[in-house]
């Protein structure tokens, strides 16, 4: 699966003028914008407090890695052995799977949407409503088209998940009807966080990763995937601190990346690191490596899996250490989202 269109695909990098003037714009009002002590004393809606982890063994998190070639074999052992998604789903559980759709480009880049599909056919079997495969990608300021769903056409999600009646949300980045704002009395950083409403208002996320090098984060996994799931303007603030604020902006990027996961919880993730991004990320650009490491990981513990992935990257990727992110691995076990810890982990590796 990829783009077949080669116009397509070189259109995709001529810069839309206007939209790209609209969401600098937009980013240049949110930093202009300083959160006064009302805005930080008034009450809001809180973060999505989800189920909590219930994939645990013995009082540990349980972490499954399953190798093989074939996803949909890899996905259905991996979710036998960690106790399966009726443990998270009720009959008529609306489910949201939260994507990595932040490029154009193909697996891996971006998430493969035949697995997003056998994991909806998976919690729809465990009897939940509607299953709704959810993301916002800022790429589509780059596209010529101005088509914020641009990425999602790329990768043919909409077509796929049609056919698995699957539905599918793209929210647009920089539309604030999409987004709500939360708070939280946890978060050192952002006193308010504009959050995709449809996220926070599901009843069960599945988080589903890529396993990327990130040239500005270090690495992409679990935690940052939720950078998908906040308001775009946000996001760059955060982006632009980590470039122009020194270490006081790497501590706030570091951080920021554990409260915008803290805002929406998921109760399971579910990393296709089948083939993995490194060298250059997170989209695919000149000095990319792909990697096949022939592995899904899943846990309910968001902390676990990047502490586990960054393992797996270490050995694939010669420019990252896993160092790179233990200040995002240690706020985020401070906000309570997991342990970065694998001794007080239980890791079961089986195959397919």
């Amino acid at each position: 699966m990829g783009i077949k269109d080669t116009k397509l695909e070189r259109g995709y990098f001529e810069f839309s003028r206007r939209e790209f003037l609209k969401a600098a714009s937009a980013l240049a009002a949110y930093c202009a914008a300083p959160f006064s002590k009302s805005v930080m004393e008034k009450k809001g809606l809180q973060p999505r407090a989800g189920k909590g982890n219930l994939f645990v063994e013995d009082g540990k998190p349980l972490l499954v890695v399953v190798s093989g070639n074939d996803a949909k074999q890899m996905l259905a052992k991996g979710l036998e052995v960690i106790g399966g998604t009726g443990k998270i789903v009720q009959s008529g559980d609306s489910v949201f799977l939260k994507p990595n759709y932040g490029s154009h480009r193909a697996f891996p880049t971006g998430s493969d949407p035949y697995c997003l599909v056998a994991i909806g056919e998976h919690v729809k079997a465990s009897g939940a409503g509607n299953v709704t495969i959810c993301d916002s990608s800022d790429a589509y300021v780059l596209n010529k088209y101005n088509d914020y769903a641009f990425v999602f056409k790329a990768n043919d999600v909409f077509r796929i998940a049609e056919r698995a009646k699957i539905d599918v949300i793209c929210t647009h980045p920089t539309d604030e009807d999409e987004y709500v704002v939360v708070h939280s009395d946890r978060w050192e950083k952002n006193p308010e966080i504009k959050v995709n409403k449809y996220l926070l208002g599901a009843a069960v996320i599945i988080n589903q990763p890529m396993l990327k090098k990130h040239d500005e984060a270090g690495m992409t996994c679990a935690l940052k995937n939720f950078f998908g799931a906040v308001y775009q303007p946000q996001r760059m603030a955060a982006h632009k601190q980590l470039k122009e604020g020194g270490e006081q902006g790497k501590d706030f990027f570091a951080k920021t990346v554990a409260e915008f996961a803290d805002s929406m919880r998921p109760e399971l993730t579910i990393v296709d690191a089948r083939r993995i991004l490194t060298v250059k990320g997170p989209s695919f650009k000149g000095g990319s490596v792909v990697k096949a490491v022939d592995k899904l990981i899943i846990s309910g513990d968001m902390v676990a899996t990047d502490s586990y992935c960054a393992q797996i990257l270490e050995a694939e990727d010669p420019t990252f250490k896993k160092e790179m992110i233990v200040p995002t691995l240690q706020y985020a076990e401070k906000l309570g989202l997991g342990t970065a810890d694998l001794s007080k982990v239980k890791i079961i590796e089986t195959s397919v």
